[in-house]
C-alpha cells in the first residue's frame, strides 16, 4: 500500500509533512481534495453570512412550523457536514472514527435537503394525499439510499502521522445520489406540471417556448418554475459528477469521492435558496381601474387571479394576460379562503 506506516521518517526530506509519507501522484490528489472541500466550506459560511438578515425575519416574522425548523435543520446540518469534512482532511485526529462520524452526518444532512422539496410539491398539490403519499415514499427511499454512504469509506493514518485519508472505497454508496437523482427529477416535473398545465392562456405565443421557459406564466408562478430549474440544474451536474467518478473505472480511489462534499454543499444552498425565496415572497397586489390583482390559491391550483367587482355579490376572478382579461370559474369566496403558497412552507 502506499500510504505504509514502515518508511523511515528519516529518509523523508520533510517528515513533519503528512503528505511527504505518500508517493506524489497520490500527495498531490491528497492535496486537490483538501483544496476543494476547504473551498467548499468557504462557499457555505459565506452564503450563511450572508443570508443571515434573511434567516432572521424567518424567526421572527413568520411562523415557525415545521418545513422552517426543517431548513435551519438542513442548512446547519450541511454546515456541520462540510467542517467535519475539512478536520478529517487537515487536522490529526482518529481517523477511523473521524471518518465514520462524518458520513453518519451525511444522512440527516441530504435527507432534509430532499424533504424540503417534499414540502414544496405538498403545498403546491395543495395537500393531496395521492401526490403526498407518492412523493413521501420517494423521500424515504432518498432517506434509505443515503444510509449506505455510512459503510462506503474508510478513514487511515497517513504514514506515522495522525492525519487522514480515505481506503476502501465501495461502489454501493452512489445509491444515495441516484435516488437523490431520481427524487429531484420528479419533483421538477411534478412541480413544472402544476405551474404549466393550469397556467392562464398564452395569447397564442408558442407553446413550446411557453412550456420550457415559463415566459408569459404570472409572475409568482414563473418565479416558482425558474428556482425549480436553477435547483434542478445545479443538482443533476453535481449528482452526475459524483456518479460519473463512482463508475468510471481507472478514476482514482480519492477522486471518486472529490465532488461528493461539494455536491451536498451547492444542493444544499440552492435548495435553501427556493425556500426563502418563497417563504418571503410577498403577494403582488396592484389596482387599476377597480380591478385588483393579486397572487392566491384556488381550490384546485395556486395561481394568479383577479376580482372584477370587489366586494360585490355577483364578483368574479380570472387571469389578466396581454390577450385580455379571461374570467374564470372561481368564486371569490373561493379564493379568499385560501391560504397562500408561502404560508404553507
Amino acid at each position: 500500500m502506499a500510504n505504509s506506516s514502515d518508511i523511515d521518517p528519516s529518509q523523508l526530506p520533510n517528515p513533519f509533512t503528512p503528505l511527504a509519507f505518500l508517493p506524489p501522484e497520490l500527495a498531490y490528489q491528497t492535496a486537490v481534495t483538501t483544496y476543494i472541500v476547504v473551498g467548499t466550506l468557504g462557499v457555505l459560511v459565506w452564503d450563511v453570512l450572508t443570508h443571515l438578515g434573511a434567516d432572521y425575519k424567518l424567526l421572527t416574522r413568520y411562523r415557525i412550523n415545521i418545513p422552517t425548523i426543517f431548513y435551519f435543520l438542513s442548512r446547519w446540518c450541511t454546515l456541520l457536514y462540510s467542517v467535519m469534512s475539512v478536520v478529517f482532511e487537515t487536522s490529526p485526529v482518529d481517523c477511523a472514527v473521524f471518518s465514520k462520524a462524518t458520513c453518519v452526518l451525511y444522512h440527516p444532512t441530504v435527507s432534509t435537503t430532499a424533504l424540503l422539496f417534499f414540502f414544496r410539491v405538498r403545498a403546491l398539490y395543495n395537500g393531496n394525499r395521492y401526490i403526498t403519499a407518492v412523493f413521501f415514499v420517494m423521500w424515504l427511499a432518498v432517506l434509505g439510499a443515503s444510509l449506505t454512504v455510512i459503510w462506503t469509506l474508510e478513514g487511515t493514518h497517513i504514514g506515522n502521522t495522525n492525519y487522514c485519508t480515505y481506503v476502501g472505497f465501495r461502489p454501493y454508496g452512489s445509491a444515495s445520489n441516484i435516488a437523490i437523482a431520481v427524487f429531484d427529477t420528479c419533483v421538477f416535473v411534478a412541480i413544472s406540471w402544476r405551474l404549466l398545465a393550469n397556467a392562464p392562456p398564452a395569447g397564442g405565443r408558442s407553446g413550446s417556448r411557453f412550456g420550457l421557459f415559463g415566459r408569459y406564466l404570472p409572475r409568482f408562478s414563473r418565479a416558482l418554475l425558474e428556482d425549480g430549474q436553477q435547483y434542478y440544474l445545479v443538482a443533476m451536474v453535481c449528482n452526475l459528477l459524483v456518479l460519473i467518478m463512482t463508475f468510471v473505472h481507472g478514476i482514482p480511489l480519492i477522486y471518486r469521492t472529490i465532488f461528493l462534499v461539494p455536491s451536498v454543499g451547492l444542493t444544499n444552498i440552492m435548495a435553501c435558496r427556493v425556500f426563502r425565496n418563497t417563504k418571503l415572497g410577498h403577494r403582488t397586489e396592484v389596482d387599476t381601474d377597480g380591478i385588483s390583482t393579486m397572487f392566491r390559491h384556488t381550490k384546485n391550483f395556486t395561481t394568479p387571479v383577479f376580482n372584477i367587482h370587489p366586494g360585490g355579490a355577483g364578483s368574479t376572478t380570472g387571469y389578466i394576460t396581454e390577450s385580455g382579461i379571461h374570467p374564470s370559474s372561481l368564486s371569490h369566496t373561493d379564493v379568499e379562503s385560501r391560504e397562500n403558497f408561502p404560508e404553507k412552507l
